[in-house]
């Protein structure tokens, strides 16, 4: 699956679980609202449509200038690979913005990360709790 860079969507409809194409599998109810791409670009990814619903856990820390966009879920997953998966931390790349989360490397690493994260996603607690210890990228 390609994405548009201008618009953050997806240039044609991904299929859940479907092979597109030789090189595009898509998981997106895995790690949802994470969703998993498996082929010529292995990644996984959050797109700003999904920061709106934990928005308001990093506005509890706006003044020190958080505000849930993908810098921001980059920063959450720094901790979660420091303190949970660090033997990992070398298999990871990321090429997030302030629009969008995204991190590849390899499918067993991405999976660890993307339960971790769906974790951290589904739990407020987890999340304000990681919040604290996470440093805050630009």
């Amino acid at each position: 699956m390609k994405l548009d860079s201008m618009t953050r969507t997806a240039e044609r409809p991904a299929i859940v679980g479907i092979q597109r194409d030789r090189s595009d599998l898509v998981d997106m109810t895995t790690f949802a609202p994470f969703f998993l791409i498996d082929g010529s670009c292995r990644a996984l990814v959050l797109l700003d449509a999904s920061f709106q619903e934990k928005a308001h856990v990093f506005e509890e820390r706006g003044d020190e200038g958080w505000s849930g966009n993908g810098l921001d879920w980059n920063s959450v997953a720094h901790v979660i690979i420091a303190e949970q998966l660090p033997k990992l931390a070398n298999e990871f790349t990321f090429s997030s913005d302030a629009d969008f989360f995204s991190v590849s490397g390899t499918m067993a690493s991405l999976t660890l990360l993307g339960n971790a994260l769906k974790i951290t996603f589904d739990d407020e607690h987890v999340l304000r709790d990681i919040l604290f210890r996470a440093k805050l990228h630009s």
